[in-house]
Formats: structure tokens, C-alpha cells, sequence
């Protein structure tokens, strides 16, 4: 069984976990590591509350904009379901908010009911599920709906280059792009590639 559950960076002069808001899920917290520059990152197993909402974008978002009033500088997460894909969502002072997607296609039926394919019983009795046209298309229609949350990588690129150059650093936007575009066999994975890819100091392994 995969990881559920958030990793959430910021820069602070103290430990994540006393800021307001982050406090209440303090013993949640299964993980975490101190970078450069100030820069943490804390993991939150099944949490903050809410983050397994399928109502996006979710109300636990308000965590991340209070993290990035107490600290003064950007923040990021990722929403980690079952380490199959991941969403993105990025606050800073001045750009504001952006999302994006790590494998989407793979947890797009955590986030759609309608992007469950539907079961069957086969001539024998035994269990199938239907992943034809009709499956096919109702997952393209959920993934452009979430799309209107984070858009796909090509656009989001831009948007966390945008972040980190708010942040203080200077990565290419191709680099962010190929990372979001690609499927690992973890989504913990990828994410850590892209905080190093976003130049976050000493963030880049999990």
C-alpha cells in the first residue's frame, strides 16, 4: 500500500509544526527534513484534514496560505494519494496560487467517481471490469474538470518557475516540465526531483 497523505514546504526561522494551523497536525507528521536557506519539508500521514477532499480546490488550502502569512515567503504541497500521482498546489506573497499534477491519470478515480470503470461478471463468473470507450472518455472528461484546478504540465511549468524564481532561485522551465510530465513508480519520487529541479536547497531527496 502506497502513501497517503501531504508534504508541506516552507521556509521558517522555526519548526513547521508550531506554525498556526500546522499545529493540529503535528501527530500526523511521520517525516520530515531541514534544507538550506531555512527551507523544510514536513510529511502528513492520512492529513492535514481534509486533503482527501474531492471538492477542489479544498478548504484545507486555507493551512497554506496562514503558513505563508506567518513566514513572509512562498510554500508548497503535494497531496499524495496512495503514491500513485499527486496534486500540487503553490502559494507565494506576490503571484498567488498555482497548481498543478504528478500523474494525474492514476489517482484520477480518487478525485471523479465517475472515473471508476464499472465491474462485471464474465461468462464464468469471474470478476471484470470494463476499460473500454465509454471508461476512456469519461476519465478525459474528469481529467479536463480537474484541469480547471491545475492545469497540465505544459502550463503548470511556467507557473512553479514562476514560484521559485519568487522564492529566490532560477529553474528552467523545461526541466520542471519533464518532471511533471513523467510517471514514476512512486509519486513521493517525483516530488522530490521537482524541489530539486525548483532549486530548494538540500530538498532533493526523500
Amino acid at each position: 500500500m502506497g502513501f497517503w497523505g501531504t508534504f508541506i514546504v516552507a521556509r521558517s526561522g522555526r519548526p513547521l509544526t508550531e506554525l498556526d494551523g500546522l499545529q493540529a497536525a503535528a501527530h500526523q507528521v511521520a517525516w520530515q527534513r531541514t534544507g538550506g536557506d531555512g527551507w523544510q519539508v514536513v510529511q502528513v500521514h492520512r492529513g492535514p484534514k481534509g486533503y482527501d477532499s474531492q471538492r477542489l480546490p479544498a478548504d484545507w488550502e486555507r493551512l497554506l496560505v496562514s503558513a505563508m502569512q506567518q513566514t513572509g515567503h512562498p510554500v508548497l504541497a503535494a497531496v499524495v494519494l496512495d503514491s500513485d500521482g499527486a496534486q500540487l498546489v503553490g502559494y507565494s506573497p506576490k503571484a498567488g496560487r498555482w497548481g498543478g499534477w504528478l500523474m494525474l491519470e492514476g489517482i484520477i478515480s480518487h478525485l471523479d467517481f465517475t472515473a471508476l470503470p464499472e465491474a462485471y461478471e464474465d461468462e464464468h463468473g469471474e470478476p471484470q471490469v470494463d476499460l473500454g470507450e465509454d471508461y476512456q472518455r469519461q476519465v478525459r472528461e474528469a481529467m479536463e474538470r480537474m484541469y480547471q484546478v491545475g492545469p497540465p504540465a505544459h502550463l503548470a511549468a511556467p507557473l512553479a518557475v514562476r514560484w521559485a524564481r519568487e522564492a529566490g532561485y532560477a529553474p528552467t522551465a523545461a526541466a520542471v516540465e519533464a518532471i511533471l510530465s513523467r510517471d514514476e513508480a512512486f509519486a513521493e519520487d517525483l516530488f522530490f526531483e521537482l524541489l530539486e529541479a525548483l532549486g530548494l536547497p538540500g530538498l532533493g531527496e526523500y
